[in-house]
């Protein structure tokens, strides 16, 4: 399908990885199914993929794994 905001890529189906902060933590949950414009990157994930990452972080299960993530500060 074009893609409705740069009307010049085609949106397809793909995994992301999904990331969200949450009280200065970030989440992390990889394989996400979304769609992707190939031209813009534009990305969006369905309704019932949103309530299921909702779920995902609320359950507060111990992740697949950790990663460590350098933070740094713009014009610094």
């Amino acid at each position: 399908m074009k893609c409705e905001v740069c009307g010049i890529g085609e949106r397809r189906e793909q995994r992301i990885r999904y990331h969200v902060e949450i009280n200065g933590k970030l989440i992390v949950i990889e394989h996400v199914p979304a769609i992707v414009c190939d031209h813009c990157g534009e990305t969006s994930i369905a309704p019932s993929v949103a309530s299921t990452v909702q779920t995902i972080v609320r359950e507060g299960k111990p992740p697949a794994r950790a990663i460590e993530t350098p933070v740094y500060e713009f014009g610094a």
